[in-house]
């Protein structure tokens, strides 16, 4: 399974200059692995974008709904909130935060990472460099690679 952090499942929907990058990632014939947080704080990064002017007036709400539209297909994969992502997640946060190089992960990435693990993640494409380096300390291939 791919996890989709929320940093580059954002890229799939507001060109950015690497968007091509995680489009290309994305042509899989599987559905994209997301986080239950994951519908929350995308809409939050659609409104920020928005008000940034990087979306036109109604494009957040456009596109939120799009998504939601791609949950209920099934063309992305909630991984829903239960004891073990909790579990996992305690696990992300001390193993970030007593690794040998320290990642000082943040709690929403840390549930995000905790939901990769439980629902049985190989690989992660993020954009994200805490999560990222999150990711390398439980064994996830991070994607795009070289990032």
């Amino acid at each position: 399974m791919v996890f989709w952090d929320t940093s580059a499942l954002l890229k799939l929907y507001v060109a950015e200059p690497d968007s091509n990058a995680f489009a290309t990632i994305a042509r899989s014939e599987e559905p994209l692995a997301i986080s239950a947080w994951t519908t929350h704080e995308i809409l939050c990064g659609l409104h920020r974008k928005e008000l940034l002017r990087d979306l036109k007036a109604g494009g957040a709400e456009a596109i939120y709904q799009s998504i939601l539209q791609q949950v209920t297909s099934g063309a992305l994969h909630v991984i829903s909130y239960t004891a073990t992502v909790a579990q996992r997640t305690t696990e992300v946060i001390r193993g970030c935060y007593g690794a040998r190089t320290p990642v000082a992960i943040r709690s929403l990435d840390a549930l995000q990472l905790g939901s990769a693990l439980a629902g049985g993640a190989i690989e992660m494409v993020s954009a994200d460099a805490r999560m990222r380096a999150g990711a390398k300390i439980f064994n996830l291939r991070v994607l795009p690679a070289g990032e």
